[in-house]
């Protein structure tokens, strides 16, 4: 059973569509969707700018009937991502992904890819079939 399911959310169109795979999942098995939303430093302004987008998800989630967590953390998304599945005990990791190749790929380092290799459980990776420029 998929019980807890962690999104992580920003401002990017790949994590709404993370989000939509997530709540589809969701109302299969009742889930909660607990959406992540890390900030680099502890800033008002990036915190309020979390706090309207995890709304604005509630919304969403809450309307579709199911449970509704968030966290606002300071961290890097991936470290943060692995650490509120383990503390939470996620069942699954719905994370969104650019698609990025090549010399970009190797050059920024991907949270997707971090989770990946260390989240303590299943991760589903939703690409993004919009280009990015």
């Amino acid at each position: 059973m998929i019980h807890r399911i962690l999104v992580l959310l920003d401002s990017s169109s790949v994590s709404e569509e993370a989000l939509m795979e997530a709540m589809k999942i969701g109302k299969i098995y009742q889930s909660t969707i607990i959406c992540i939303h890390p900030v680099a430093r502890h800033d008002p302004l990036q915190v309020k700018a979390g706090q309207d987008l995890v709304a604005r998800a509630e919304g969403f989630v809450k309307s579709a009937g199911l449970g509704f967590d968030f966290r606002i953390v300071e961290d890097d998304p991936g470290p943060a991502v692995v650490k509120a599945a383990s503390r939470l005990d996620a069942d699954l990791i719905v994370m969104g992904s650019l698609g990025e190749e090549g010399l970009k790929r190797q050059v920024v380092s991907s949270a997707v890819d971090y989770v990946v290799r260390k989240a303590p459980c299943d991760v589903l990776v939703v690409k993004s079939d919009r280009p990015v420029f």
